[in-house]
């Protein structure tokens, strides 16, 4: 059974990486910011504008890792739910898994959220 320490630690975490995945994605991959030089390269690298050009959308591996704030909090949410309870999986792998897919889920409702907040009030 899941504690209520645990859902609480849970979704603190969730709201840490949603702030750290957003912050990261979405502000500092701006011009003349702090990871604006990763995201210029990998624009160039998978071709961004060409395929903006051509119809398609984003690049998988481009939105994964620096084009999707959506994309980053998921993935980010993936490696640390695994780290973090790494040990606890084979004690009880269905409660896990169901935490861990619900865990996503919410690192990414509240990313939406974050940024919506942050697109009417701040930007």
């Amino acid at each position: 059974m899941i504690q209520l320490n645990f859902l609480l630690v849970m979704l603190l975490t969730a709201a840490c990486i949603s702030i750290t995945a957003f912050t990261y994605s979405h502000i500092l991959t701006r011009p003349g910011e702090l990871f604006s030089w990763p995201y210029k390269i990998l624009d160039i690298f998978f071709k961004t504008d060409d395929r903006a050009m051509a119809g398609l959308g984003m690049h998988p591996l481009f939105k994964l890792l620096i084009g999707c704030e959506k994309c980053v909090s998921g993935q980010m949410a993936l490696w640390i739910f695994t780290l973090l309870n790494l040990h606890s999986y084979p004690t009880d792998v269905k409660m896990y898994l169901i935490a861990h897919i619900l865990f996503i889920g919410i690192t990414i409702f509240f990313t939406t959220i974050i940024k919506s907040i942050y697109l009417k009030i701040i930007d």
